[in-house]
């Protein structure tokens, strides 16, 4: 196998891959029975649901297609890290799926799924309505794992809320910073891999300092971690010192990182060498586990569903598809980069078996861009293909923006990671 030496190489192959299928595969769709539609259901409207949607909306004249969504706008987790830190305004990350209604190439329906059922094919509402499908392609998001750290469940995270799944006014967070005093402690806890986008506790703190240094107030955050090494670490501790000195602490879980107990009525944390830390402000980042309709529906074993490399179906679940942040891609990280990119091989490949067709032999990118303020961003890009034995994906390598990088690399870098936001929104959400 030619080894990819860049970005470039690698967009390049796979955008050659997806221009065989527009321009022949769609010919070979006069091979299928003349009224045979299937049916296509798409639970879940984040970057991997709507992606996969802007696929197979090419092919709507041969395809039933419907996607099931209970909001009706989409608060991206992409760039929420800067509503938080006031750089972005909370409009800005949050897309209208109303207007999908107006689109005749499919249906969108917008409730809340109480179970699947995969023997029967069939996909249940709360309110009880049947839904049959012949391919399930799921993408719920993420789902938490509760009562791991003492005194901090599920009804506790609606007093310290984790914004980690698009579900909370993230206006309200930055409200409680700009509440704040000055001299402030914050304590942010961040979880055992692995968890949705693997450096955003990092840019998180990146940008809730940025923010309360704009604002002209004195602070100390304390960053308390469940790892001993994260992500980009190298390059987040050397903007830190950059731009904050040591405003921010990093402490990892062997030098007694890992919060094990939360006392809300004390303002404090304990950790596992039995140190406690109290703050004006507890931020607690749970861990993480695969949505909960795939638990009500017996859809995954353990943590995390298992899905054919190739394919994304399910294992042992036939006819359901699977990607994004609740499944276990190996080596690839959960992010909306990632998402997307399962998302391209999944429907060429759902769409190769309707053909009968062999399946298109996978790559993979992710980019995963950290702002440490306004400005001032760096990346890891890694590629990813099948293994020689088509069970699991692994890295190809990868590629960080270099630590010594000048002021106008990341002021660069910054303006790479909104062009790529701007461009993956308007395209899944057109």
């Amino acid at each position: 196998m030619k080894k990819l030496t860049s970005k470039r190489d690698f967009l390049k192959r796979i955008g050659l891959g997806l221009t065989y299928l527009a321009l022949s595969q769609v010919l070979d769709f006069k091979k299928v029975r003349a009224k045979y539609r299937p049916k296509i259901v798409i639970l879940g409207a984040g970057f991997g649901g709507a992606s996969c949607l802007q696929y197979f909306k090419k092919f709507s004249n041969k395809f039933d297609i419907t996607v099931i969504e209970k909001k009706r706008s989409i608060q991206t987790c992409p760039f929420s890290n800067h509503v938080i830190g006031g750089i972005t305004n909370l409009s800005d990350i949050t897309f209208d799926l109303m207007k999908m209604r107006e689109n005749k190439n499919f249906d969108i329906i917008f409730e809340s799924v109480s179970y699947i059922d995969s023997e029967k094919k069939t996909v249940k509402f709360e309110n009880d309505q049947l839904l049959k499908y012949d391919f399930l392609i799921l993408s719920p998001g993420i789902g938490f794992k509760w009562n791991k750290i003492e005194g901090y469940n599920k009804t506790i995270s609606n007093y310290i809320p984790h914004y980690w799944d698009g579900n909370k006014d993230l206006t309200l967070f930055a409200k409680k910073l700009s509440d704040l005093e000055d001299h402030s402690r914050i304590i942010i806890s961040a979880p055992e891999y692995p968890y949705r986008c693997p450096p955003a506790p990092y840019e998180r703190a990146s940008l809730i300092a940025n923010y309360l240094k704009m604002i002209g107030k004195r602070f100390k955050i304390i960053l308390l971690d469940s790892k001993n090494t994260f992500t980009k670490k190298d390059l987040f501790l050397n903007e830190w010192n950059i731009n904050y000195k040591k405003s921010i602490e990093w402490i990892s879980r062997k030098n007694g990182g890992k919060v094990e107990k939360v006392d809300i009525r004390n303002k404090s944390v304990t950790t596992n060498n039995g140190s406690v830390f109290k703050a004006d402000l507890i931020h607690i980042i749970p861990e993480q586990r695969a949505s909960e309709i795939m638990f009500k529906s017996n859809l995954v074993k353990k943590d995390w569903c298992d899905v054919n490399p190739n394919s994304f179906e399910l294992v042992d679940h036939k006819n359901i598809y699977a990607l994004g942040d609740s499944i276990n891609a190996w080596d690839m990280p959960k992010s909306g980069f990632s998402a997307n990119s399962q998302a391209k091989i999944l429907s060429l490949n759902l769409i190769n078996r309707i053909l009968d067709k062999d399946y298109f032999n996978p790559v993979f990118l992710n980019t995963c861009y950290s702002f440490s303020s306004a400005n001032r961003a760096f990346s890891i890009t890694s590629w990813y293909r099948v293994n020689a034995s088509g069970t699991k994906i692994v890295s190809l390598g990868s590629k960080e923006s270099d630590i010594d990088g000048t002021d106008y690399d990341r002021f660069e870098e910054s303006n790479h990671a909104k062009g790529w936001y701007k461009s993956i929104t308007n395209q899944i959400y057109d």
